[in-house]
């Protein structure tokens, strides 16, 4: 008995003498999780269409904000899925905001309803690592009419660092004359949705009331970017593709009356895509915009 109990003790010895021998585990560090981008929606007004879906990355310092106005005639809403994350994942605190369409309100419900997100963005900052003094837009098509309005306006009473527009209808009066004289379905319906959008037709000698804010023609007028520029407007980065529907005119007239009321050149920036018919959004797509956009609004950040 004896024996075996001496045999034990030595066995729970040499156990113990092997363990202390053993060298010290190192612990190895984990890599780190990458945050993924998350996703909120908010109402910023009191009309079901007065939302924003946010995509978003905690940030130990605030990241500037981009709104992004989605395009679709006025009419409808086309989607900036494709794209918030992207945005995102470049740095920024993505705001991609739905706004009353022209069957809604007519013109400038739609103003107003850039002024109230913007506010909202401003107002909410804190909650989504959001820098407030560092606000731009980003708008497509009708959006990106709006864009140039927002910048324009009250010369950048919105306080914005600058604005890109893709595809901009700055002139929704061109557009009119382009669909009278076009036989392309866009083209076409981009004047009917203009009209809509202004609740009458364009005629100098009209400038009734009726069913707007304002006269007809007042109406037309105030749609019409380039009649609002002055110094201290936002900087603009307009671009279109040489084959859009909505075709570079739009912004190259908005350029031009920029110019003649002394904006730096520097503030008004013209690209386009040459050999591409992509409109809007899709301009994002064509080779090395992406990374031109994204640089051109790190650039106006503070």
């Amino acid at each position: 008995m004896r024996r075996t109990l001496l045999i034990l003790v030595a066995a729970v010895l040499a156990i113990a003498g092997t363990t202390a021998a053993a060298p010290a585990t190192t612990a190895v560090a984990k890599t780190p999780a990458v945050v993924k981008a998350e996703a909120a929606t908010q109402q910023y007004g009191t009309h079901p269409r007065q939302s924003m879906n946010i995509t978003w990355n905690p940030s130990p310092a605030p990241r500037p904000a981009v709104i992004l106005i989605t395009g679709g005639y006025w009419y409808t809403h086309a989607s900036w899925a494709t794209w918030e994350k992207q945005f995102a994942d470049q740095g920024f605190q993505v705001f991609a905001m739905k706004y009353r369409l022209n069957f809604d309100a007519a013109w400038p419900a739609q103003r107003d309803d850039v002024a109230s997100a913007v506010k909202w963005v401003r107002d909410n900052a804190d909650r989504y690592d959001a820098d407030p003094d560092n606000v731009l837009l980003v708008g497509s098509s009708a959006g990106g009419q709006m864009a140039t309005d927002a910048a324009t306006r009250g010369t950048n009473s919105l306080g914005l660092k600058g604005i890109v527009a893709l595809s901009p209808v700055a002139s929704p009066y061109r557009a009119w004359q382009d669909g009278n004289t076009s036989t392309n379905d866009k083209i076409r319906k981009l004047r009917d949705n203009s009209t809509l959008l202004a609740r009458c037709y364009p005629d100098p000698a009209d400038n009734s009331t009726a069913n707007r804010e304002m006269g007809c023609w007042d109406t037309w007028r105030d749609m019409e970017s380039k009649n609002a520029v002055s110094k201290g407007d936002a900087p603009m980065l307009l671009v279109h593709s040489d084959g859009d529907f909505v075709p570079p005119a739009h912004s190259t007239e908005l350029e031009a009356a920029a110019k003649a009321v002394g904006v730096p050149a520097s503030d008004v920036a013209m690209r386009i895509v040459t050999g591409s018919t992509a409109h809007g959004q899709a301009i994002l797509g064509t080779p090395g915009m992406f990374t031109t956009v994204v640089s051109w609004l790190k650039a106006h950040t503070a």
